[in-house]
Formats: structure tokens, sequence, C-alpha cells
């Protein structure tokens, strides 16, 4: 039995055509300016400038009176050394005390949320927010503007705060003022 053998001038025919094909979407795109589309000359470099956010850094007023008693981070528990994650700080404050805004921001949410209590969460812009839980009685509601130093609630026993830029916890301690 004698199988076709294809002409040898076709197969190079078509490995001629395969490879054009192949190198030319490599050239379409190729990370090198010689060879983009439309573009005759590389783009230049914009400087980075410092993010708004960063320059709140320990500048912002806190939110209550009174003493943090549970941390931002990892706390380990002395008596059965489990580890649990804090998102934010806990301020032991007298009950009732007026809970003001970090910042001027719009209020996102103002409602009960499970695992918070009452909670608000307040948008400062910059993908920057502010988290107050815990509260006794809310004072705002979805939508409205809030002024820096502005009475949003009223706080508990204990005010629940976090600091959040870039949708990720950050330490409220390195955003509020030294006290």
């Amino acid at each position: 039995m004698q199988l076709w053998r294809a002409p040898a001038r076709l197969v190079r025919l078509a490995s001629a055509v395969l490879l054009a094909f192949v190198a030319g979407c490599a050239l379409l795109y190729s990370d090198n300016p010689r060879f983009a589309r439309g573009r005759t000359r590389p783009r230049s470099a914009r400087p980075v400038a410092t993010p708004e956010p960063e320059l709140r850094k320990g500048t912002l007023p806190w939110p209550v009176r009174g003493t943090v008693v549970t941390p931002f981070g990892s706390i380990v528990d002395p008596k059965y050394k489990t580890v649990t994650k804090s998102s934010g700080i806990d301020v032991l404050t007298e009950r009732g005390s007026p809970v003001r805004a970090v910042d001027s921001g719009k209020v996102s949410f103002a409602d009960m949320f499970m695992g918070y209590g009452r909670m608000i969460i307040l948008e400062h812009g910059n993908r920057c927010h502010s988290i107050y839980s815990k509260l006794s009685e809310l004072k705002v509601r979805v939508g409205e503007t809030v002024a820096k130093g502005g009475t949003m609630a009223l706080a508990g026993d204990t005010l629940h705060f976090e600091f959040r830029v870039g949708g990720r916890s950050v330490d409220p301690l390195e955003w509020l003022a030294p006290r």
C-alpha cells in the first residue's frame, strides 16, 4: 500500500504561510513600540502624584473621646492562644457620646449590619472610607453629606472604628492625630 505524499513544494509553501501568520500575530501584539499599532513613538512616562489619602495620614481628628481597648491587626487570646484579626480599633467611651466624622464625606450606609450592630460607612472620595459601628443611635441617612467633625451618631459603650484605603483596612492609629 502506497501512501499519498504531498509534493515538497506544497509542504514548504504551507510551512511558510503558517510561519508568516504566527510571526505576523506576534508583531501585532509586541511590546516593542516599533511594532505597535498606530503609534509612531513610545509614550513618555508620567510623574506619579502622591495619592490624596496619604496627605491625611496622622491628621484626622478622633471620632470619640476614649481609650483604645482593642488594637488593629492580629490579636492572640492569652488563655486559648487563638489568633483573631481586628480590621479596626475599639474605643471604650461613655455611652451616648457624640460620634463625629473624621473627615467630610457622603454617607453610603447607615443601618444595622450583622456582627457590627448599628453602623455608618462614610465615603471620603479616592476610594477612602471610614466605618463607625456599635452605635446606640444614628443621626444621619444614606446620601447625606457630613462635614469634618459633624455629629453622625451616638456611641454605645464602645465604638468600633475602621479606616479603609483602596478597599483595604489600614491601621486607624496611623491616620488619626496623635493624642
